[in-house]
């Protein structure tokens, strides 16, 4: 799930900046009688567990999982934001859990400098050697404040020269998250589709390397039964995604599929400017300036923060990890700057749209005279931060080196002013399924075969960077990792309402009875990596743990939904993952552990410790 409510106003910048790029997802296709069957999974009465797994199993309560989830989600913590005093705290609380329950550290190994000093201080070359490797795997962030980009448009007219130069924030939106310089000539390739199933081709003949492209959104004749895109049903659909799907894909975890920006960012533009399909220049300065007009709330405070972005050093723009982009700048423009731009042809972005719409043929061309300059300003700084990570080893002497990795986010958005966003679902309880289950592993007499890696991960509120690192930077063996288990937001149950909405979208004809016995209280979606045993797993394991799930089944690479599994999936490692409801309560200050249901809570966690230990132990 893409979990991004942050200030108002970036919001409003993140939805704006990417609706073109979220228009070209295909939707979810209405789902048939026997695929909504296979992805529900009812079980009202439970069976025994196996003896093989019960102690461990037993282990995991609602009073135990509910007291560290108040502890996690206290103001101690201080809403747990990356690199703060906070999330140092809450690390260290888990560190001395993994300790104390012997399971052993699995972060960062000891550095040279401190072996050579224990040396130097009386201990054997032996003894300096054999220090234990850290909880912690620390790593460097950059911390980017007050990006400020403008936009310069130069037209030349034989001898003359005029220039105008727009501003961010006030001109139009850019999501640019570091300094950039870049000045290039313009190419303008209409809807930029390359279609070859309809003999559709934008970019034929043209080359973008090193250009700055203008763009418009989505594809043409959105509304025009004879358009091309309209004819076919997989056409319509991958073009024109209906609202209602769109909503359905994300609450099921989603993907990130088509996106036609991808030929374009695949001849290494300088960069991308998008102009909406439909709309009007008013929208957009109507959401620039929406905050003026907000009214405060003591649940949803207002609070003037200077807004901060986090990278991993490397990273030319965030959202390119966030949203599985490309590093390729992309920014939204308004028509007047399009039509400046454009001044040379004599027409306007209109009057080209209406030309493409009415011959269906394509208006790409270079734009001679032209030119246009971004940069793009910023203040930096470097952060420190960790992920945390402990292992229990396999059983197996063979098997042993092959490891299955348990996760979950361990930030929040931290304190703001007098406020703390206390992060009690969002995701201290993801973060205390990760222990509960450590816990649950290391009291069990029979361990798993394979090796269990448990990690928290650090800096997913500021795209997903802490899995990112770690898949990129991994402690144990990428290579060797079987799969991944990955908790966010599992505390809180849907209600009457939400669920009504969600099973609104699963009215298939002839599942009517089966849709209406799901339990609100006890509905969980899991998302579980198609063809890896996941799905089978969730069948099986279920029926001693008594949840009504709801089972998607991406393929091996997709990730979406905006969680650390995509990290995972981007490398091709399987994975499960687990979400209930989505409530008001997100990322605001009312979204404290008083509101969660220690009952469900601990069935999530549960099913989670039977999902890992069959599949390590296979």
């Amino acid at each position: 799930m893409k979990k991004r409510l942050l200030p108002v106003i970036f919001l409003f910048l993140v939805l704006t900046a990417f609706s073109s790029l979220l228009a070209q997802m295909p939707p979810q296709q209405q789902m048939r009688p026997e695929e909504v069957k296979r992805a529900l999974n009812l079980v009202s009465k439970t069976e025994p567990v196996p003896e093989k797994y019960k102690v461990g199993f037993e282990s995991i309560t609602p009073k135990d999982t509910l007291a560290m989830l108040n502890y996690l989600a206290s103001d101690w913590m201080e809403g747990r934001e990356t690199g703060s005093r906070g999330y140092a705290m809450a690390a260290d609380y888990v560190a001395s859990l993994f300790k104390m329950w012997g399971i052993k550290p699995g972060g960062d190994q000891p550095r040279m400098e401190i072996n050579i000093a224990r040396a130097m201080a009386g201990q054997s070359s032996r003894q300096a050697m054999q220090l234990e490797r850290s909880y912690f795997q620390e790593f460097t962030l950059k911390e980017i404040s007050d990006v400020k980009t403008t936009l310069k448009v130069e037209i030349s007219k034989g001898a003359a020269t005029k220039a105008r130069t727009f501003e961010s924030g006030i001109d139009f939106m850019s999501m640019l998250s570091s300094q950039e310089d870049i000045s290039a000539p313009v190419v303008f390739v209409g809807y930029g589709i390359k279609e070859p199933s309809i003999g559709w081709d934008e970019l034929k003949g043209l080359n973008l390397k090193d250009k700055i492209v203008l763009v418009l959104s989505e594809a043409p004749g959105k509304d025009d039964p004879k358009s091309p895109f309209n004819q076919k049903k997989e056409l319509k659909e991958k073009y024109f995604p209906q609202a209602q799907a769109m909503q359905m894909m994300f609450m099921r975890g989603g993907r990130r599929g088509f996106n036609k920006l991808e030929e374009i960012y695949k001849q290494e533009p300088a960069a991308v400017l998008v102009v909406q399909n439909t709309g009007k220049d008013a929208d957009i300065y109507n959401l620039l300036t929406a905050t003026q007009n907000r009214q405060p709330s003591d649940e949803r405070p207002i609070i003037n923060r200077p807004r901060t972005r986090m990278v991993i050093p490397g990273a030319r723009d965030t959202m390119a990890g966030m949203m599985g982009g490309s590093n390729v700048p992309t920014i939204n423009i308004t028509r007047e700057i399009a039509n400046l731009i454009l001044e040379n042809t004599g027409k306007s972005i209109d009057d080209l749209k209406k030309a493409i719409e009415t011959t269906y043929k394509p208006a790409s061309r270079d734009l001679p005279g032209v030119r246009v300059t971004i940069n793009s300003t910023a203040k930096v700084n470097l952060v420190r931060t960790m992920n945390v990570i402990g292992y229990i080893e396999g059983s197996d002497p063979k098997l042993k080196d092959e490891y299955f990795v348990v996760g979950a986010h361990f930030d929040h958005l931290g304190k703001w002013d007098d406020y703390i966003f206390n992060g009690s679902d969002d995701n201290a309880s993801g973060s205390v399924g990760v222990i509960s289950i450590a816990r649950a592993i290391a009291l069990n007499p029979v361990k798993p075969k394979r090796t269990i890696v448990f990690c928290l991960w650090t800096g997913e509120e500021k795209g997903l960077l802490g899995s990112r690192y770690y898949v990129q930077n991994p402690t144990f063996p990428i290579e060797k990792t079987i799969g991944y288990l990955n908790y966010d937001m599992i505390s809180r149950p849907f209600d009457e309402q939400t669920i009504g909405r969600y099973t609104r979208m699963l009215n298939v004809k002839g599942v009517e009875d089966l849709v209406k016995q799901i339990r609100p209280g006890y509905f969980v979606t899991v998302n579980a990596t198609k063809d890896s045993g996941f799905y089978e797993l969730q069948q099986e394991m279920n029926k001693y743990v008594g949840l009504d799930l709801f089972i998607r089944e991406p393929e091996l690479g997709e990730g979406g939904g905006g969680s650390d599994h995509s990290s995972f999936a981007s490398v091709k490692i399987p994975y499960v993952y687990y979400m209930t409801a989505m409530h008001p309560d997100y990322h605001q200050t009312s979204d404290s552990p008083d509101k969660a249901s220690g009952e469900l809570l601990s069935k999530v966690i549960k099913l989670g410790y039977l999902t890992v230990f069959a599949y390590a132990d296979k």
